[in-house]
């Protein structure tokens, strides 16, 4: 849908000039851009959601880089523990939506990740489900080229190591949302995300996001440079107050978990707010202008992608 209109055309650019205006002063490049009060690149980020879900099997390596292709500022990742205690990309707690587990291990039901090593989950075939189920219609609508389809079949389940080292040689940037695994204590996860995040050189690149907030904290505790971001379905009775006394970057609430007003106030607090999950371009349109929204989670980067280019230029670095 166009945003051509000439009246439209110069309130999003006046929205756009002021949301530049009023990045903080002496914020430098190397800050982490989702700390809170933090600048960036520009003032709402496209973000790919499991990379660009549409196009590409989810939270996979093809879907980062069909992200950044599209122009998309950042991909987000789910991320699990396996039973050898390495991270890996997956959504589900269980494997069978997304590869062929059935297949390959038929007497390892229900097939919970945390039940596998790295090695037998990279026996798995991660992306002929998203060729042959066509999760979003792209594949019939021609949107998916065959070429890319093919190149789909037998794609790996990634390490979050793995996805890390992509994101830093792209220059790129990753929202990592972790899941709690089974009897793991939560100080455990915590502690080996960060010891990642630290020797993949991640710190200025990485927002850690979690329906977890004790797990958040932790992670706070542990390296305040890591900026972190409170998923929530319902928000809390005070979202100022939670928000301050966990030491959140970033609110990111459902579409149920927000209002145009507390939005406006947490971003004059300089708090992120990361709007999730929309794809309908009208949708995108609307919260790309709301006050004090400044990312917005999306399966369709390539939709969100034009908006935000014409409000506010293309993604930078």
């Amino acid at each position: 849908m166009s945003l051509s209109g000439r009246c439209r055309s110069v309130q999003l650019f006046a929205l756009g000039v002021i949301a530049v205006c009023c990045l903080p002063v002496g914020a430098s490049s190397s800050d982490n851009i989702f700390l809170r009060g933090a600048g960036r690149p520009r003032p709402v980020l496209n973000i790919a959601h499991a990379g660009a879900a549409s196009l590409a099997p989810q939270n996979t390596l093809a879907a980062g880089r069909k992200a950044l292709q599209v122009g998309a500022d950042l991909w987000g990742v789910d991320a699990r523990l396996t039973e050898d205690g390495d991270f890996v990309l997956m959504h589900d707690a269980t494997l069978e939506r997304t590869t062929n587990v059935a297949d390959v291990f038929p007497d390892r039901t229900p097939w919970r990740v945390e039940d596998f090593t790295v090695s037998e989950l990279k026996l798995l075939d991660a992306g002929s489900w998203y060729v042959e189920t066509d999760p979003f219609g792209q594949r019939t609508s021609g949107e998916v080229p065959e070429d890319d389809q093919r190149a789909y079949i037998g794609e790996e389940i990634p390490t979050l190591r793995e996805a890390l080292e992509f994101t830093r040689e792209q220059n790129w940037r990753v929202d990592i949302e972790i899941k709690t695994a089974g009897d793991v204590p939560k100080e455990v996860i915590a502690e080996k995300l960060v010891t990642l995040i630290r020797e993949t050189a991640m710190e200025a690149r990485v927002l850690v996001s979690s329906f977890d907030h004790q797990l958040l904290r932790r992670v706070k505790e542990l390296d305040p440079r890591i900026p972190i971001a409170a998923l929530v379905i319902v928000a809390p009775w005070d979202p100022i107050e939670y928000l301050e006394e966990l030491g959140a970057d970033v609110y990111a609430p459902s579409p149920v978990g927000f209002t145009s007003g507390l939005v406006a106030r947490l971003g004059a607090l300089g708090f992120g707010v990361h709007l999730w999950t929309y794809n309908d371009v009208n949708q995108l349109e609307h919260f790309a202008v709301m006050e004090g929204v400044s990312g917005i989670y999306t399966d369709f980067p390539q939709r969100l992608e034009p908006i935000l280019g014409e409000l506010f230029g293309p993604r930078a670095n």
